[in-house]
């Protein structure tokens, strides 16, 4: 009974999410963070590409989340499986719009004009802006 209980809150919450698989943009991690990403050479962790804000190293789109704060993530454990966190080193260097926040599990995570950037677990390639309007509350960062 419990694992049936177990099986269908996973399933619902996976729903919720809008996830279909629990494979990320880094591979099999299935814990709802993403790879961290330092700056290295005084290069930014974010390039631009066909229009939007990407990740620099593996060009995956990053989104904000209209439910957060102001540099605060309301987005927690099981919103984390669908929508990985853009993980930041501790002593990062910010510039500019772009900044780190530190989450509530002690994490350092990137940020733009104080809104922190996520991942969408469905866009399985680079370019991919499968969540942009995802519920309503996701959005990919146009770049100008």
């Amino acid at each position: 009974m419990k694992a049936l209980l177990l099986t269908a809150l996973v399933a619902g919450s996976m729903a919720f999410t809008g996830c279909t698989t629990l494979k990320n943009v880094a591979g099999e991690d299935t814990t709802g963070t993403h790879d961290v990403h330092s700056m290295q050479n005084n290069s930014s962790p974010v390039t631009k590409m066909n229009g939007v804000l990407v990740d620099s190293t593996n060009h995956m789109t990053l989104y904000t989340y209209d439910k957060d704060d102001l540099n605060k993530s309301n987005c927690g454990k099981v919103c984390l499986v669908a929508w990985p966190a853009f993980l930041a080193p501790k002593a990062s260097m910010t510039k500019g719009q772009l900044t780190t926040i530190k989450r509530d599990d002690g994490q350092y995570q990137w940020a733009m004009n104080g809104k922190p950037l996520y991942f969408y677990a469905n866009d399985t390639k680079p370019g991919d802006k499968n969540g942009d309007g995802k519920f309503g509350a996701w959005d990919v960062i146009k770049a100008q």
